[in-house]
């Protein structure tokens, strides 16, 4: 058994105010006797500091319990709040974005951008059909002719072979064949 004190005594000696310590008792602090007119509440001091030291604990285990350990950082309840209020907000920003045009969903640009790469593929993969007259004229031999325009193909298949999108698998393609019943030009143009 502890000291039997008044409401002011055992503010003083735990360190608490007057208001305080009525909350706790409306919180089931333990009473030695009511209070009434004219007579103040008592307090066993020993009783009061178990009950304190039991709601700590019951304090401590309900926040053990809302507690989860996210990669060594502690997630309590109010944690996971905020995480959740942040998240909507970021969320409800992304929304904003997309209907004012800022942001476009992911697969629309990777469609875009593979479009765009089959057509940059295309052209390049073109280009030694367009330079093959005028390497003709410059050289003057199919064979020299052939061995230039395959080479051109053959850098521009290890460009293309360099430059690898997620969308497309890698370019594995051997240069093209020479093409058949082409007319030989020469450089007088016959």
């Amino acid at each position: 058994m502890g000291t039997i004190v008044n409401r002011q005594e055992l503010a003083d000696i735990l360190g608490y105010s007057l208001p305080t310590i009525s909350s706790w008792t409306e919180d089931g602090m333990p009473v030695k006797s009511q209070g009434s007119r004219g007579r103040q509440f008592e307090y066993d001091t020993a009783e009061c500091v178990k009950w304190l030291l039991a709601r700590a604990r019951g304090e401590a285990k309900a926040k053990t319990a809302a507690t989860v350990n996210d990669g060594g950082d502690d997630i309590t309840m109010d944690k996971a709040r905020l995480r959740n209020e942040i998240a909507k907000a970021k969320l409800s920003e992304l929304e904003l974005a997309q209907e004012m045009g800022l942001v476009r969903p992911i697969d629309m640009v990777v469609k875009v951008l593979s479009n765009e790469i089959a057509n940059a593929r295309a052209r390049l993969l073109g280009i030694p059909s367009k330079l093959r007259p005028a390497i003709q004229l410059e050289v003057g031999s199919p064979e020299g002719t052939k061995t230039l325009v395959n080479e051109v193909e053959r850098l521009i298949l290890e460009a293309l072979n360099e430059i690898k999108s997620y969308a497309d698998a890698p370019i594995e393609e051997e240069p093209h064949a020479e093409p058949q019943d082409e007319p030989e030009v020469t450089a007088d143009g016959e």
